[in-house]
């Protein structure tokens, strides 16, 4: 799942540290080293998750600097305040604070655990079995489950 961070409503991928493994048949360099076939290495760095959705939507950054959003200039507006500005001023939004969060945010280490292997779960069908299921649906999905036949369901 894709990490960002917001910079005044600019997101950003968030970076990230994790151990990988080298798992293609070649060889590659990163910061300086080479890394084998099957070697782990620690990657440091931007979301990979965040930077394949950029790459596919083709852009860096998603959303934009919202002081200059018209929808927001308009509800700022509505609301009876001059300008962006008053408003900000109004609700005590410290710019430099926000920035420092950004930065702090920024470079937040994720974790990101293999999960468990679990056992399949059969999912529930309606009228007919033709799942190959021997009459029998998962009904449920939280906390404890019972198996009934599909001719009860």
């Amino acid at each position: 799942m894709p990490t960002y961070v917001s910079d005044k409503g600019v997101w950003s991928p968030a970076k990230e540290v994790i151990g990988l493994t080298n798992v293609s048949e070649k060889s590659f360099k990163y910061k300086g080293k080479t890394i084998k076939p099957g070697q782990p290495f620690v990657y440091e760095g931007a979301d990979r998750a965040a930077l394949q959705e950029l790459h596919a939507q083709k852009v860096e950054t998603l959303g934009s600097d919202f002081r200059h959003d018209p929808e927001f200039r308009q509800a700022v507006r509505n609301q009876g305040f001059e300008n962006v500005e008053e408003y900000l001023k109004y609700m005590d939004y410290d710019e430099k604070a926000d920035s420092e969060k950004f930065k702090k945010m920024a470079t937040k280490v994720t974790a990101h655990e293999m999960p468990e292997v679990v056992k399949e779960i059969k999912q529930m069908g309606g009228g007919k079995d033709f799942s190959g299921n021997r009459g029998n649906d998962v009904i449920g999905g939280f906390g404890e489950q019972r198996e009934r036949s599909s001719t009860e369901v």
